[in-house]
């Protein structure tokens, strides 16, 4: 079928660019042409060498793409040339999580014998089930997002998300700002907090309701006003760090949920008022990963045309300059950078008005 270009992982901070074969779909399985492949915080991790899974890798699985061809024996009736995105965090299908709904707690996920990410590449055969159609007017660009924009479903989700809830969250990167854009999906109120300015600047041009300066003179008071004696009923904490924890345990509300969303450097403790917690009956939960159905959800929410995740995309290299964009993706000003695979998707953000 000719050769593709891929970027490698071989040692912490080191990518190489190389041909290899075009991979050919085995049965139940689609060929899609990868066109856009954000780097996310995983990706940044096993750059910087702070998580490793093995080396060589392609990593990669914020992506998007049109499908080549199929296998055969797939339930779903892929067209050529069509836009999709693909799930490629794999699951086992077999662990106690898998078989009750709960993959993105799969014990196997980074088990050798699964394939593994894959997604900086310009091409890549995944099973059907992995590879979600998704409308042409999204774009290639925004379609990336949808990955962990289903991050974001799955952490609302586990709020029990309801229409009269005013929403907090705290932290204006990306995945804060992915909170938020779901949050106006559904017309619900939403706040936001954050200790830089110009990321509460995006928040507000992507709807937040209120915006909350923490390092600005009575930061604490406009908290407080805000929150008010009802308090919060969803605090989504996106920032790491024990102050962001603290601030969600002081301003959540009576049957109020704190969501744990951002991990934390270790050794971190909090100290918290059990009987707070248990008169107030508040719940405080994490959130890792997501599910299927998180995914379609998220899709479905691309599809609807109204989220503007065009605006989290900060800069877009071309394959050949992989190592650039793994080493620019590490600047915390930043929002997504991309990895275009061809010239289509760099078009795309020049059409954006992205430099």
């Amino acid at each position: 079928m000719g050769e593709m270009k891929l970027a490698e992982l071989v040692a912490p901070r080191e990518l190489e660019v190389r041909q290899v074969e075009i991979p050919r779909p085995g049965r139940g399985e689609v060929l899609v042409k990868i066109k856009a492949c954000a780097i996310c915080t995983l990706e940044r991790r096993l750059f910087a060498g702070e998580q490793r899974i093995g080396y060589p890798l392609v990593f990669g699985h914020e992506v998007s793409g049109e499908v080549v061809e199929t296998g055969g024996g797939a339930f779903s009736d892929f067209r050529t040339g069509e836009p999709v995105v693909l799930d490629l965090l794999n699951r086992c299908g077999e662990c106690p999580f898998c078989r009750t709904g709960r993959s993105n707690q799969c014990v196997n996920k980074f088990d050798p014998g699964l394939p593994v990410l894959g997604g900086m590449a310009q091409y890549i055969a995944r099973p059907s089930r992995q590879v979600f159609r998704i409308d042409a007017r999204v774009g290639f660009l925004r379609a990336a997002l949808s990955e962990p924009l289903s991050d974001c479903v799955h952490s609302l989700m586990r709020t029990h998300l309801s229409p009269h809830m005013r929403v907090l969250v705290i932290g204006a990167g990306t995945m804060g700002l992915l909170h938020l854009a779901i949050v106006k999906h559904y017309g619900m109120f939403c706040a936001v907090s954050d200790m830089y300015a110009s990321k509460l600047d995006m928040a507000v041009d992507l709807g937040a309701d209120v915006t909350i300066d923490m390092a600005a003179d009575g930061s604490r008071e406009a908290l407080r006003e805000l929150v008010g004696a009802q308090g919060m009923d969803v605090v989504i904490v996106t920032a790491p760090g024990k102050e962001a924890v603290e601030e969600a345990l002081d301003i959540v509300g009576t049957l109020g949920t704190i969501v744990l969303f951002s991990a934390n450097p270790e050794g971190i403790i909090i100290e918290l008022d059990p009987n707070s917690i248990h008169y107030k009956e508040i719940t405080i939960t994490g959130s890792e990963s997501r599910t299927e159905k998180d995914f379609h959800q998220a899709v479905s929410m691309q599809n609807a045309g109204d989220l503007r995740l065009e605006k989290l995309v900060s800069a877009v290299f071309p394959i050949e300059d992989a190592q650039r964009a793994l080493e620019a993706s590490l600047d915390p000003a930043l929002y997504r950078v991309v990895v275009a695979m061809d010239d289509t998707v760099m078009k795309e953000y020049e059409d954006l008005g992205g430099v």
